[in-house]
């Protein structure tokens, strides 16, 4: 199961009491997924899919229970979606039909698939009715990413104006939404972490975030141990290096002319490097007697090298 089908499995199952979280649900539902047109009566229709089975039984229950919506239920096999299942609602009849749209803020049909709607902050008077807004959006027509790959969650609709409308609610509720046109559709997406934590919060699936949140965690530890191996890799290769180029230096300064044709200062720790071709800057320091900071270490090397490349250039 993919965490987009977790998330509104688990979101499909919160219990709403009130009417009017319940027309919110349905209003965002419409509005971002719903495809209108006009019937041979005169009367507007609506139908809505989804591959998600869960949210069409909540959307059947809720239709029917509480508004005069009657939606009919068609099942087929999706070619776009891999094969699965699609359910498609619905939503037909009379002049009760076309009250009950207009109950979840549809007014009027202005063409082939695109409807009027009343501004949604006159349906959401409370908060539970926001948050009843912003999750039938997520489940007609969002989806989100596993946290394991990437942060990513998105909203899509063919209506500009809806999907305008519910980015500028979700940036008024700190969330970073922006909006993108994709093709024939509108998407208001989310890419930071901590944006999608705060949505699925909004929403109710709080059994989702827990195990968001828990990826989010082993992959920053995961993170942070690779940003120190790298960085302790990239510190040891250098180290290595430094180390090659000394102990080639200091032979070279032995084999041909004598330890003794350097000063007494570097003599001791040309002799320490030799002895000790692996050890940092810092463990030669602690050698010395007294013991010397990395940067002396690092500045009498120095001396060696650059003694060792002037008697190359002086003798040839």
């Amino acid at each position: 199961m993919s965490f987009s089908s977790q998330v509104k499995n688990e979101i499909s199952k919160i219990p709403l009491s009130d009417n009017c979280c319940i027309l919110c649900e349905i209003s965002a539902v419409l509005r971002m997924g719903g495809h209108f047109h006009k019937q041979d009566n005169g009367y507007i229709s609506s139908s809505i899919s989804t591959e998600n089975a869960s949210f069409a039984r909540r959307m059947i229950t809720h239709m029917v229970h509480n508004f005069t919506l009657h939606p009919s239920l068609l099942v087929n096999k999706s070619k776009k979606l891999k094969g699965h299942t699609l359910y498609s609602l619905d939503i037909k009849g009379a002049h009760a039909t076309e009250v009950a749209l207009g109950d979840v803020g549809l007014l009027q049909l202005v063409d082939k698939n695109r409807a009027l709607f009343v501004p949604p902050e006159e349906l959401m008077g409370k908060e539970c009715c926001l948050k009843s807004y912003i999750r039938g959006a997520f489940l007609v027509s969002g989806s989100i990413n596993h946290p394991e790959k990437s942060y990513h969650l998105e909203i899509a609709s063919s209506h500009e104006r809806e999907i305008n409308t519910l980015c500028k609610i979700l940036q008024e509720l700190d969330i970073k939404a922006k909006v993108i046109e994709r093709k024939s559709n509108y998407i208001c997406y989310i890419k930071e972490a901590e944006s999608i934590a705060d949505f699925l919060n909004i929403i109710g699936a709080h059994h989702s975030l827990m195990e968001f949140e828990n990826i989010r965690i082993i992959k920053g530890i995961r993170n942070d141990v690779n940003r120190i191996v790298n960085f302790e890799s990239a510190n040891l290769d250098k180290t290595v290096n430094a180390s090659s180029r000394q102990v080639a230096a200091i032979k070279y300064i032995i084999n041909n002319f004598g330890l003794e044709v350097m000063k007494k200062h570097l003599q001791v720790i040309a002799i320490l490097r030799l002895e000790n071709p692996h050890f940092t800057y810092t463990e030669l320091g602690q050698l010395l007697t007294p013991t010397m900071g990395k940067s002396g270490v690092n500045h009498r090397l120095k001396k060696i090298e650059q003694l060792a490349e002037q008697l190359k250039e002086y003798h040839g």
